[in-house]
């Protein structure tokens, strides 16, 4: 028989525990065993407290309008109750009193409205008891029966607390309902005006790619390009104060505080970001990550808050106006994660949650203390020396392997609340593919299933931090995930077809889906993903810096100057480039390596993609042309024994090359030793990379000087003209250009 449930948190039940004290993901179990002389007790406290209130109100009724006494009434009342519960009724009656009357004490702190909707649902609680009761009668298990019963109540307790959340909100933070206010909303222009002939003709215009493009300048440092259809309105520029922001009231404040720490150039990006525009940002650093974060989470936020006020408004109008059965309400998807933020590793999640708990300062988080736990770790005493990017990026828990939901009401952050019952929706690429190939039911009771993107089919702003780092990882996932957004869900899940919007249905919702990725550079597959998933009809924006080049940088790593050789590769049309490229080395630059590896030692070969590495390896173990160089090589999938042994042959001279590829120096930051000369088969994607290759040469050996052997220094780097993104990083914006078309020659010195 169910026990009476325990600890209450704000008038709602925190918690049910079963006997064994397991409990689920939300922090709820249920308690099993028969009554105890407690549980009785208490039981009939709450039924004499019930009928003696009842009484107390008839007496004072009575005496007010015919002067009677009915003193004996209460005696006679109470002896009754105290019969019938020593006749002792069915089990579960008394476990569904027991729940009503403490149900009935929590209602008493309930403001007045709350407890009129609260009495609303009590007859669908009466029928959930009353089923409950009947099937008790009829044999069944009363345990179960209880367990079905207690899970149908809590639901209806977070129905009516929905339901209450905007009628309970003070008048101070209401917010402004004046139809031409609401005109002014980018969110209510982007999804409630549009109409259904508009969307489609520029949806239309979207597919035949009829944009007009761009291109200013800002803050002298930074590059800015839009899109927009053609006979469409330009992008908006910069934001000026709050108020362009529109944003809920209950964020006007953080948002405020947020608006003005913003640079120049922050500002032209929360425009763009607060029109619903599609961002492509390239300019993401150290010293801007947190603004930036911040700007996405308060636009999250801002977009949930909307979309949940607008629903629980429309809720209201169902039920007060005479005429709802004529109403069209169309405020709502299929399902209900409106926003999904895609970052690399747990840490970054966590960095992400503490952002939207900062600006949306809520009373309560449920489950924060076991989030803090799974997600949140300190950095490890040796990871001081290491790059702080390195830090910020693998500082904490850098498990790759994550999904988490987030819940929002209108006091409360619940964490850890299933898939369909999310506003906002955490993952890493992996987890979210994962999650989708392997499917999943919404309860430990709901059938595995093969595939499930259900989900993600009404997500309508999707936020991708640290782009650069999720292409070190496996840029398929990402692509992967991004083509199940949107899709018409196979299961309705519970969904009010009625209050779904047209373009919904139509199969329109990419058009309105609003993506922004972040990224410290873009790459030509960031520049892919935009081409082949961004449709927003809204526009798009892409923020790029302007590179001074990172070679200049290599003077503040070594103590002198170094020669710095670009070598041009030859390479027809971008499939042909790796081979173009490995044909190049093996005939020009390999034999010379071969030569010069009888004489000197110390010559580090950097690839930049694991399957150049791989040809690599296996051109220098096999080919008759390389026998005689002795070589070692260090991956991202290297042992780590191996690694120490290759490191140590390659200090030694043992081996005359050391393979290496960028993978394993984005992931561990080897500081190798005794490198004399670099060549880099490819010019690096991220330019910081090409400084700190650079600075191995400054190392010391054993016994020896740092710079003894920078005078002999050299460093050469192949590249093609499908290399502009990352040679433009590498040499320059201002240099890139003549590197790519000069005739004059393929070789290119600098000093």
């Amino acid at each position: 028989m169910p026990g009476f449930r325990g600890s209450h948190r704000g008038g709602r039940p925190a918690g049910r525990g079963r006997g064994s004290g397991r409990g689920n993901g939300r922090g709820r179990g249920r308690g099993r065993g028969g009554h105890t002389t407690q549980n009785r007790d208490a039981f009939r406290a709450s039924r004499l407290k019930e009928e003696d209130d009842d009484d107390d109100a008839q007496n004072d009724a009575v005496s007010a309008d015919e002067g009677g006494e009915v003193e004996g009434d209460d005696v006679e009342g109470e002896e009754d109750i105290q019969s019938a519960s020593e006749d002792e009724a069915p089990a579960a009656d008394s476990y569904a009193t027991l729940l009503q009357s403490l149900n009935a004490a929590r209602d008493t702190d309930e403001p007045a409205r709350k407890k009129r909707r609260i009495a609303k649902n009590q007859t669908r609680r009466e029928a959930v008891l009353d089923e409950g009761h009947t099937q008790e009668d009829s044999g069944a298990d009363q345990q179960q029966q209880g367990a079905e019963a207690e899970d149908q109540l809590e639901v209806l307790d977070e129905e009516i607390e929905e339901e209450g959340e905007h009628t309970d909100v003070a008048p101070a933070d209401a917010d402004s309902e004046d139809e031409g206010e609401l005109l002014k909303d980018p969110f209510e222009k982007h999804y409630s005006a549009v109409a259904e002939e508009d969307l489609k003709n520029a949806a239309k215009q979207v597919d035949e790619k009829e944009w007009q493009t761009q291109t200013a300048t800002l803050d002298n440092d930074a590059r800015k390009t839009t899109m927009s259809l053609t006979g469409s309105s330009a992008l908006t520029t910069s934001v000026k104060s709050v108020k362009e922001l529109s944003l809920k009231r209950r964020l006007t404040e953080t948002g405020t505080r947020l608006a003005a720490s913003l640079t120049v150039e922050e500002k032209s990006l929360a425009g763009a970001v607060f029109n619903y525009s599609d961002i492509i940002y390239g300019n993401r650093s150290i010293r801007n990550s947190s603004r930036l974060r911040d700007l996405s989470c308060l636009h999250a936020l801002n977009h949930v808050f909307k979309t949940r006020d607008r629903v629980l408004k429309n809720n209201e109008k169902l039920r007060t106006q005479s005429n709802a059965d004529t109403l069209d309400l169309r405020d709502q998807g299929f399902t209900r994660p409106k926003v999904l933020i895609v970052v690399p590793t747990k840490q970054a999640c966590v960095r992400f949650v503490d952002s939207i708990v900062k600006l949306s300062e809520p009373e309560q988080q449920e489950n924060k203390a076991r989030f803090l736990e799974t997600y949140s770790h300190e950095d490890p005493d040796e990871w001081q020396d290491k790059p702080e990017d390195f830090r910020q990026l693998f500082g904490g828990n850098h498990e790759e392997d994550f999904r988490v939901g987030l819940k929002f009401t209108r006091k409360t952050i619940k964490y850890f609340s299933g898939f369909y019952n999310s506003d906002i929706i955490f993952g890493s690429p992996l987890g979210l593919m994962r999650t989708i190939t392997t499917g999943g039911g919404t309860s430990k009771n709901d059938k595995k299933k093969a595939h499930d993107a259900d989900f993600l089919s009404s997500i309508e702003v999707v936020i991708v931090d640290h782009a650069n780092a999720l292409h070190m990882q496996n840029w398929q996932h990402v692509d992967y995930v991004f083509s199940q957004l949107n899709l018409l869900p196979k299961d309705s899940h519970g969904c009010d077809f009625s209050r779904v919007r047209h373009w919904s249905l139509d199969g329109q919702a990419k058009y309105l889906r609003q993506t922004i990725i972040f990224s410290e550079f873009l790459t030509p597959e960031i520049n892919a993903l935009a081409s082949g998933h961004m449709f927003n009809v809204a526009g798009r924006a892409k923020f790029q810096p302007i590179y001074p080049g990172a070679m200049l940088s290599v003077s503040s790593v070594l103590p002198s100057s170094v020669s710095q050789t670009f070598l041009r590769v030859p390479s027809p049309n971008p499939l042909a480039d790796a081979d173009a490229r490995f044909k190049f080395f093996t005939t020009t630059i390999l034999p010379n390596l071969v030569r010069d590896s009888r004489r000197n030692n110390g010559i580090l070969l950097y690839a930049t993609s694991y399957a150049d590495f791989v040809r690599l390896r296996n051109h220098l173990s096999t080919s008759p042309d390389a026998t005689s160089l002795s070589f070692g090589s260090v991956s991202e999938y290297t042992p780590k024994r191996d690694v120490l042994r290759a490191r140590s042959h390659f200090l030694s001279g043992r081996h005359a090359l050391l393979l290496y590829s960028e993978r394993a120096h984005h992931h561990f930051r080897y500081r190798l030793k005794g490198v004399k000369k670099i060549f880099f088969y490819s010019v690096p994607e991220n330019p910081s990379f090409w400084t700190e290759i650079i600075a191995l040469l400054g190392i010391g050996e054993p016994g020896g000087h740092a710079n003894a052997n920078l005078k002999s220094a050299a460093v050469r780097a192949l590249f093609s003209k499908w290399d502009a993104l990352k040679l433009e990083r590498i040499v320059g914006t201002e240099r890139v250009g003549r590197l790519i078309h000069d005739r004059a020659g393929d070789t290119f010195n600098f000093v």
